[in-house]
């Protein structure tokens, strides 16, 4: 590449010129992919072109070449960073071909070596010739990609699967193949699964044969589902074939209607120990586990997804931790995901992983932490990490004692890929998180029926969407601020912060991370910064959130510099944009700001300062009036000039026109005031 492309965005330009640590590259392109900024992809663009191209430039070569430019080869780190970005990123960004494309070009042109340290570079190369189809270029990837031995024991299984298309075919391949399923189960010590041929899917055709029968005490397995399909009865013939006996099970109809009578009866005749539940209304699974455990009678309780199916030996071998461990308040064990024809390949993820639904506590545990989260999804993890905040370390089996079903359409698969979640997880990992470090031994037991009408910490609409007995959030605020909760803001120090949180006020905080920090991994979120929310002071809403307020301020300038592509929902009637104190010497890309303020928003936001003083200095600096937050909130609260929010083009999600105030002239250039 001969003619360097010119790059004015002062954010990505500064964040391009770091010095990173060894490896640190990859560290930037996780957060490309936590934080949905696309700017971040012009961060490594630049790096891996030594300044020369930007992530377009860099797209169009690869797409008509097939090729990376001669400077990019000489970081080859870099550009499988980048590449990364290309194979798992968001939709808007994503181009797979071009992904596979790059990053054959470094394995013909650098080597094998170049994936050494290139964190999952490998991994993805191999998953998305497998997803294209070429088999036989996946058989040349394993013999010299540096792949992990599960990686490549993944691929090989995947290659021999009968049930994929374009798989082997006859008896013989089938039985090398569940040879090579049954390799994970063996090393544990564990009986070998078998596959009935005549499952409508392979998957509802799994069996196990179980050991020699076991005793204890009794144990409740609750399985909750709602509309469930053919694979409930494989599941709950997976728990009435475990080799431990003593078993309640409560299969929960969480108001699936009339229609599914005949599968539920089809699934209580399975076994004996079968009670079904049945909800009156609808409320998600985690309302169905809280109404079981009520009728439970086991010394352990456990839980399985109505789609998935458990080894004979599961429940055992988690007793037998318990009861080995008499400390623990809870064991898990682990599971290996698959689709319905027993494909072990999802884009990103290794195939077997901690299983979340066999998290087995004791009835103890229940009584000192309490019940679920009400929420529609997500409680999994809340319990799990809130149960081992109170009373010490989960035990795991490490063994591959489930095969969870994996479904494109499920409610949790389209909130995750590589490193990202939707808002509403991201809202909600860390409203539970900044909760558990609040609590202490005295803090009561959490029960289902309180969260519904007063939550001890937020969760976004979507997760309580038409939960029974749930209380709708507000539909309107006042103020709502955009801000980054896991670094020091105006929100956390003063005199800006009992500005920002006056009673007088209805008040939002919306959390999103701020991409011009390139952080490594997903940050916590400052407990001052969290304790009003917990509080109830101030309400934590996810960006998918649609209330009306009647000013919005972004307080994090990172979030206008480098827009993510998870947008605000809320909309505001006026948009402002906090600057920082001029003498804390922040480089602020200001026309920047501008252009993510219209991305955002479809038009210009205000400009305000934290103090009077601070607004004036501004000011002068920029050559435009800058108004201070106090009086920007006064006008609030006084409702002047209030109006209905969400109206044309005055609505922070929609138009073009500009706010009073406006952003800043051209005479103040790409960056502003820089103190010492």
């Amino acid at each position: 590449m001969r003619t360097r492309v010119p790059v004015v965005d002062v954010a990505v330009s500064r964040l391009a010129a770091r010095e990173l640590p060894v490896g640190g590259i990859h560290g930037l392109a996780r957060a490309a992919l936590r934080t949905g900024a696309p700017a971040l992809l012009d961060v490594l663009a630049l790096r891996a072109s030594n300044g020369y191209a930007d992530s377009a430039a860099l797209a169009a070569v690869l797409d008509s070449s097939g090729r990376w430019p001669d400077e990019c080869l000489r970081r080859p780190q870099d550009a499988l960073a980048l590449a990364t970005i290309w194979a798992v990123g968001d939709e808007a960004v994503r181009a797979q071909g071009r992904a596979r494309a790059a990053y054959a070009d470094v394995l013909e042109r650098v080597g094998a070596a170049a994936f050494a340290d290139a964190e999952s570079a490998a991994f993805l190369f191999g998953q998305l010739t497998f997803f294209a189809g070429d088999r036989a270029g996946l058989v040349r990837l394993l013999d010299v990609l540096p792949l992990s031995e599960a990686e490549r024991a993944d691929f090989r299984l995947d290659l021999a699967n009968p049930f994929v298309a374009g798989g082997p075919s006859g008896a013989d391949a089938r039985a090398q193949w569940l040879g090579l399923f049954n390799e994970r189960f063996a090393s544990a010590g564990l009986a070998p699964i078998a596959v009935d041929a005549a499952a409508e899917h392979p998957f509802d055709g799994l069996t196990a044969a179980p050991g020699p029968s076991v005793d204890g005490p009794l144990v409740t397995i609750i399985v909750p589902c709602f509309r469930p399909d053919a694979g409930l009865v494989n599941s709950i013939t997976s728990m009435g074939s475990q080799s431990y006996g003593n078993l309640q099970i409560l299969l929960v109809d969480d108001a699936s209607g009339p229609g599914f009578g005949p599968i539920f009866e089809e699934a209580a005749a399975v076994d004996s120990r079968v009670e079904v539940v049945r909800m009156p209304a609808n409320g998600g699974s985690y309302l169905g586990r809280n109404e079981a455990i009520t009728r439970s009678r086991g010394r352990f309780i456990t839980t399985q997804d109505a789609d998935d199916w458990s080894h004979p030996e599961r429940i055992a071998e988690q007793v037998r931790l318990l009861q080995e461990q008499p400390l623990a308040p809870a064991s898990r064990s682990d599971a290996i995901r698959a689709l319905d024809n027993l494909s072990v390949s999802w884009l990103g993820y290794p195939s077997r992983r901690r299983n979340a639904s066999s998290f087995m506590v004791r009835r103890s545990t229940i009584e000192t932490v309490g019940m679920f989260d009400t929420v529609r999804k997500g409680a999994d993890s809340e319990y799990h990490e809130r149960v081992e905040r109170r009373l010490g370390p989960t035990v795991d089996t490490s063994t591959p004692l489930a095969i969870t079903r994996l479904r494109g359409g499920s409610l949790s698969r389209s909130d995750f890929r590589m490193l990202w979640m939707t808002p509403d997880r991201a809202l909600y990992r860390a409203s539970f998180r900044a909760w558990h470090d609040a609590i202490t031994p005295a803090t009561p037991p959490l029960r289902g029926a309180e969260q519904l009408r007063r939550r001890a910490f937020p969760a976004s609409w979507s997760f309580r969407r038409d939960l029974p007995g749930g209380t709708p959030p507000p539909s309107s605020y006042d103020v709502a601020f955009l801000l980054d909760l896991t670094v020091p803001s105006a929100w956390t120090q003063e005199p800006t912060r009992a500005l920002m949180m006056d009673r007088s006020r209805t008040t939002a905080l919306i959390f999103a991370e701020d991409p011009t920090l390139g952080r490594p991994r997903r940050p916590e979120t400052l407990p001052k910064a969290m304790s009003p929310v917990l509080s109830g002071r101030v309400d934590l809403i996810s960006a998918s959130d649609t209330p009306t307020a009647e000013l919005l301020v972004v307080v994090t300038p990172g979030l206008l510099e480098m827009p993510s592509l998870d947008r605000p929902a809320v909309r505001a009637r006026r948009i402002a944009a906090l600057l920082p104190n001029p003498q804390d010497g922040v480089a602020l890309d200001l026309l920047a700001m501008r252009e993510g303020a219209r991305e955002l928003f479809g038009r210009d936001v205000e400009l305000v300062a934290p103090t009077a003083e601070d607004a004036a200095e501004w000011s002068l600096d920029l050559g435009v009036a800058v108004a201070d937050l106090e009086s920007l909130l006064a006008q609030v609260t006084a409702g002047e000039g209030k109006g209905a929010a969400g109206e044309g083009e005055r609505a922070a999600g929609g138009g073009s026109g500009e706010a009073a105030g406006g952003g800043p002239g051209e005479a103040a250039g790409r960056e502003g005031k820089v103190r010492a």
